[in-house]
C-alpha cells in the first residue's frame, strides 16, 4: 500500500503546489488593474491591454485553481443526505459520481488538447483589442487545468475505492473523510 499512498500524496502535493503558486496571479490581476485605473482616471491615458490581459489572467487561474480546489473537497455539493452516511457510505456514492465524473474530464481533456494544439498550429492572436496578444499560451492552460482535475479526481477515486474495499479504516456517521 506505500506505494499508492506515495502515489496519492504526490498527486496531492502537485494540486497543493500549483494552487499556491497561481494564488499569486490575485496579485499581478490587482496590479495591472491598479495600473489601468491609474493610467485612465489621473493621466488620461487608458491603456489598450489592461482588461484582455486580467481577463487571460484570470480564466488562468480559475482553471489552474480548481485541482487544488478538488484536492480539498471544496467544490459545491448537495449534501443533505451526503453526511448522515458513514464514511463507506459517502465513498460508495462518491465512487459512482466520481466514474462519471472521470469519463467527462477525459474527454474533456482530449477535446482540450486539440483545443490548444489547434492554436498553436495557427499562431492564433486575440481579436478583442488592438493589442492583439499570442492567445495560445493561454489556451495551452485548459488541458493543463484539467489533466490536474482529472488526476486529482483518479486520486479521490482510489481513496474511496479503498475505503469501499474496506483497506482504510471505517469512521462514524457525519465525519468528514
Amino acid at each position: 500500500m506505500t506505494g499508492i499512498s506515495r502515489l496519492l500524496d504526490a498527486i496531492d502535493g502537485i494540486s497543493e503546489f500549483i494552487g499556491k503558486a497561481v494564488s499569486w496571479m490575485c496579485l499581478a490581476m490587482i496590479g495591472v488593474l491598479l495600473y489601468e485605473i491609474s493610467a485612465r482616471y489621473f493621466f488620461l491615458s487608458p491603456t489598450s491591454w489592461a482588461h484582455e490581459s486580467t481577463t487571460m489572467l484570470y480564466g488562468t487561474f480559475c482553471i489552474l485553481a480548481g485541482a487544488y480546489t478538488h484536492r480539498h473537497q471544496s467544490h459545491v455539493r448537495s449534501e443533505v443526505i451526503y453526511h448522515k452516511l458513514f464514511r463507506r457510505g459517502r465513498a460508495i456514492l462518491d465512487l459512482i459520481t466520481g466514474s462519471v465524473v472521470l469519463v467527462v474530464f477525459a474527454v474533456f481533456f482530449y477535446a482540450a488538447c486539440e483545443f490548444a494544439i489547434e492554436s498553436w498550429q495557427n499562431n492564433e492572436m486575440s481579436s478583442k483589442s488592438t493589442w492583439g496578444p499570442p492567445v495560445y499560451p493561454f489556451k495551452t492552460m485548459l488541458p493543463l487545468g484539467v489533466g490536474l482535475l482529472l488526476l486529482q479526481s483518479i486520486a479521490h477515486w482510489i481513496r474511496d475505492l479503498l475505503v469501499v474495499l474496506r483497506l482504510t479504516p471505517e469512521d462514524s456517521v457525519g465525519d468528514q473523510a
